[in-house]
């Protein structure tokens, strides 16, 4: 009998404890809520004040420099963002620019394709012409380089 005595006695502690667990979980679960209901509060009167701030209504000098801190906290935040911009531009720029190199080697390799085919078939035909400043091949008639831009001499 002493067994299940102490067996029975076992189970209504493990049950205690499992009890007296859940309820420390609900009560930490309710400080918990009654925190963030707390940081909302915070939150909502930061905006009570940061729309009197707004309008240009004077605060007190504390809420004053927290305000202060806010729109200098902004200012850095609009600062980088024009920063991030200014790379994406630039790499952008670089792209093209890479881009359109690229496009230049392949008229330049096909012209030199075709001028090797013209050979080996035997037939003579006109050199390709070509920017004097960049090397770029130009097109019959054009006047300025598509490239670089410079007047296509004579």
């Amino acid at each position: 009998m002493a067994f299940f005595d102490k067996l029975g006695e076992m189970a209504k502690t493990v049950s205690e404890k499992a009890n007296d667990s859940l309820e420390t979980n609900k009560l930490i679960s309710d400080i918990n809520l009654t925190k963030g209901n707390i940081q909302a509060y915070q939150r909502e009167l930061g905006e009570f004040y940061w729309a009197k701030f707004a309008v240009g209504e004077q605060l007190e000098e504390e809420a004053m420099l927290i305000c202060d801190k806010i729109v200098a906290a902004q200012d850095k935040i609009r600062n980088l963002e024009a920063q991030i911009d200014q790379i994406k531009a630039e790499s952008e720029a670089r792209k093209a620019e890479r881009e359109a190199e690229k496009a230049e080697r392949k008229a330049a390799e096909k012209a030199a394709e075709a001028e090797q085919a013209a050979e080996k078939a035997g037939i003579e035909k006109d050199p390709v012409p070509v920017c004097a400043e960049c090397g770029a091949v130009l097109a019959e008639g054009q006047k300025f380089c598509g490239f670089c831009g410079k007047p296509v001499g004579k």
